[in-house]
């Protein structure tokens, strides 16, 4: 079936704007702005929705309000109520296992560590469609992954997004327009990955990190929390 409902993923809150985690909502933003379209608040779904007109056919935005770690909840929601089904669906996210500006289209999986992907499948969604954004640094960072991806982008990684976002934005109309089967092999051979040596299919697991109560977690912009918080 046809793609017709795009979900960010994400973290509610203006504190986490432009986060790498955030990109998922950031590329959302840009759509809707393209499109001239206003997000209004649905709380019977935990969520912020608009609908826009993408490739000639009409497509619903959706950003979970519910924190990156209940995403599922979300989703599950929105599309029990219209009745979409998880192929229908294609969700956009952070991908650390995949260089910043690098794009990967890919259905199904696990996980990856990813604790919004994993509340996808723990709420039966996780054969959707993922739109998979690379937020990886060239070197391991120095700091906890859970502080690294919730920090933003440095002002250099800032200018590869910025230059890559028509780039993402013409690769969702590709896969409204096409069948997912001929998008996916488009895009990744498009994108010219530069994979790292463990994909996002990975076992390795991410720190529970789906709100601002942890303690160590970097405030928005790099700044760190005192461990005593």
């Amino acid at each position: 079936m046809p793609v017709r409902v795009l979900v960010g993923l994400g973290n509610p809150g203006r504190s986490y704007d432009n986060t790498r985690h955030n990109i998922g909502f950031s590329i959302l933003d840009a759509l809707a702005t393209k499109a001239g379209a206003e997000w209004k608040e649905k709380p019977k779904f935990s969520a912020h929705t608009t609908s826009i007109v993408l490739a000639g056919q009409e497509v619903v935005l959706v950003k979970p309000t519910t924190f990156m770690n209940e995403s599922g909840r979300c989703v599950g929601a929105i599309c029990r109520f219209h009745r979409w089904s998880s192929d229908e669906v294609c969700v956009v996210y952070d991908e650390y296992q995949l260089s910043v500006g690098a794009l990967k289209l890919s259905v199904g999986g696990s996980a990856g560590g990813h604790n919004g992907v994993h509340s996808l499948i723990a709420h039966g969604f996780g054969d959707v469609v993922r739109y998979r954004i690379g937020i990886g640094p060239e070197t391991k960072p120095s700091v906890p992954l859970a502080d690294f991806v919730l920090a933003r982008f440095s002002s250099e990684e800032n200018e590869v997004i910025k230059k890559a976002l028509p780039a993402y934005i013409d690769g969702l109309e590709l896969l409204i327009r096409l069948d997912v089967a001929k998008a996916m092999n488009t895009l990744n051979q498009r994108s010219k990955l530069k994979n790292k040596s463990n994909d996002s299919d990975s076992d390795a697991q991410l720190p529970h990190h789906g709100d601002s109560q942890h303690s160590g977690l970097p405030r928005p912009g790099g700044e760190s929390r005192e461990q005593s918080e």
